[in-house]
């Protein structure tokens, strides 16, 4: 198996855990680009199946909670995910050839 096979596998389990972790704060997930082929800058983890983007409310909300991607990503650091980017909270990812 290839290591970006490995690493595709890792990221995929870690971003599962990081929706229970969510479901049991009691946010609501909606996914966005886990797979994209269009629409990103041209180094995207996106294209490699290394990063998603996840839209985060609470029940009953119409939109997203900041407040809740912060908590979110306190978690994501702790599990070894890439740095969050502060203009782009929904965005999660590992770190690739020193990108994410």
């Amino acid at each position: 198996m290839s290591k970006l096979g490995e690493k595709q596998e890792d990221f995929t389990l870690m971003l599962a855990k990081l929706i229970v972790w969510s479901y049991e704060q009691n946010y609501r997930i909606r996914m966005g680009d886990d797979f994209a082929k269009t629409g990103h800058n041209e180094n995207s983890n996106h294209y490699l199946k290394l990063a998603a983007d996840l839209l985060v409310y609470k029940p009953g909300a119409t939109e997203q909670d900041m407040e809740a991607h912060k908590r979110m990503h306190n978690t994501w650091d702790q599990m070894g995910g890439a740095p969050r980017i502060a203009e782009d909270m929904n965005h999660y990812s590992v770190k690739w050839e020193g990108r994410y």
